[in-house]
Protein backbone atom coordinates (compact mmCIF):
# COMPACT_ATOMS: atom_id res chain seq x y z
CA UNK A 1 0.00 0.00 0.00
CA UNK A 2 2.88 2.63 0.37
CA UNK A 3 2.88 2.30 -3.46
CA UNK A 4 -0.59 3.42 -3.71
CA UNK A 5 0.14 6.22 -1.27
CA UNK A 6 3.01 7.38 -3.48
CA UNK A 7 1.09 7.65 -6.51
CA UNK A 8 -1.21 9.20 -4.78
CA UNK A 9 1.03 12.44 -3.60
CA UNK A 10 2.32 12.41 -7.19
CA UNK A 11 -1.09 12.58 -8.94
CA UNK A 12 -1.82 15.38 -6.62
CA UNK A 13 0.74 17.07 -7.68
CA UNK A 14 0.67 16.59 -11.30
CA UNK A 15 -3.39 17.24 -11.11
CA UNK A 16 -2.36 20.77 -9.95
CA UNK A 17 -0.16 20.98 -12.93
CA UNK A 18 -2.58 20.24 -15.25
CA UNK A 19 -5.01 21.97 -14.32
CA UNK A 20 -3.80 25.59 -15.55
CA UNK A 21 -5.15 26.18 -18.75
CA UNK A 22 -2.62 26.92 -21.50
CA UNK A 23 -2.43 27.77 -25.06
CA UNK A 24 -3.03 24.17 -26.19
CA UNK A 25 -5.72 23.67 -24.49
CA UNK A 26 -7.46 27.22 -25.55
CA UNK A 27 -6.68 26.51 -28.92
CA UNK A 28 -8.28 22.91 -28.50
CA UNK A 29 -11.52 24.87 -26.95
CA UNK A 30 -11.58 27.57 -29.37
CA UNK A 31 -11.57 24.57 -32.30
CA UNK A 32 -14.17 22.44 -31.35
CA UNK A 33 -16.52 25.78 -30.00
CA UNK A 34 -15.65 24.73 -26.18
CA UNK A 35 -16.86 28.02 -24.42
CA UNK A 36 -18.60 27.36 -21.06
CA UNK A 37 -18.84 31.19 -20.45
CA UNK A 38 -21.37 31.48 -23.77
CA UNK A 39 -23.29 28.64 -23.48
CA UNK A 40 -23.71 30.44 -19.74
CA UNK A 41 -24.81 33.05 -20.93
CA UNK A 42 -27.29 31.62 -23.39
CA UNK A 43 -28.72 29.23 -20.95
CA UNK A 44 -29.12 32.60 -18.45
CA UNK A 45 -30.67 34.36 -21.55
CA UNK A 46 -33.32 31.61 -21.36
CA UNK A 47 -33.85 31.93 -18.11
CA UNK A 48 -35.08 35.42 -18.27
CA UNK A 49 -38.08 34.80 -20.35
CA UNK A 50 -39.83 32.94 -17.64
CA UNK A 51 -42.12 34.85 -16.19
CA UNK A 52 -41.91 36.96 -13.15
CA UNK A 53 -44.47 34.88 -11.25
CA UNK A 54 -42.87 31.71 -12.09
CA UNK A 55 -39.77 32.93 -10.35
CA UNK A 56 -39.70 29.68 -8.21
CA UNK A 57 -39.56 27.54 -11.66
CA UNK A 58 -36.40 29.33 -12.60
CA UNK A 59 -35.04 29.09 -9.46
CA UNK A 60 -35.71 25.17 -9.30
CA UNK A 61 -33.90 24.97 -13.19
CA UNK A 62 -31.15 26.81 -11.99
CA UNK A 63 -30.63 24.20 -8.60
CA UNK A 64 -31.06 21.41 -10.87
CA UNK A 65 -28.74 22.56 -13.23
CA UNK A 66 -25.98 23.40 -10.77
CA UNK A 67 -26.56 19.49 -8.75
CA UNK A 68 -26.10 18.03 -12.27
CA UNK A 69 -22.93 19.88 -13.50
CA UNK A 70 -21.61 19.03 -9.95
CA UNK A 71 -22.72 15.54 -10.56
CA UNK A 72 -20.99 15.59 -13.75
CA UNK A 73 -17.67 16.88 -12.47
CA UNK A 74 -17.27 14.91 -9.73
CA UNK A 75 -17.67 12.17 -11.71
CA UNK A 76 -15.25 13.48 -14.63
CA UNK A 77 -12.79 13.93 -11.77
CA UNK A 78 -13.00 10.30 -10.55
CA UNK A 79 -12.46 8.57 -13.76
CA UNK A 80 -9.85 11.65 -14.58
CA UNK A 81 -8.19 9.88 -11.49
CA UNK A 82 -8.46 5.99 -11.72
CA UNK A 83 -7.33 6.50 -15.23
CA UNK A 84 -4.00 8.43 -14.25
CA UNK A 85 -3.20 5.69 -11.43
CA UNK A 86 -3.93 2.96 -13.90
CA UNK A 87 -1.51 4.43 -16.44
CA UNK A 88 1.29 5.42 -13.43
CA UNK A 89 0.65 1.28 -12.43
CA UNK A 90 1.18 0.16 -16.27
CA UNK A 91 4.33 2.32 -16.35
CA UNK A 92 5.73 0.91 -13.12
CA UNK A 93 4.91 -2.38 -14.30
CA UNK A 94 6.10 -1.87 -17.78
CA UNK A 95 10.05 -0.36 -16.07
CA UNK A 96 10.28 -3.39 -13.81
CA UNK A 97 9.50 -5.66 -17.24
CA UNK A 98 12.40 -3.67 -18.67
CA UNK A 99 14.83 -4.36 -15.88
Amino acid sequence: MEDESMLKVIFEAREEELAIINKEDKRFMKEHNISRSKKRYYLEQELKKIPYNLKWLKASIEKLLDDYIETINSETSYFCEKYYMAGLKDGIRLREELK
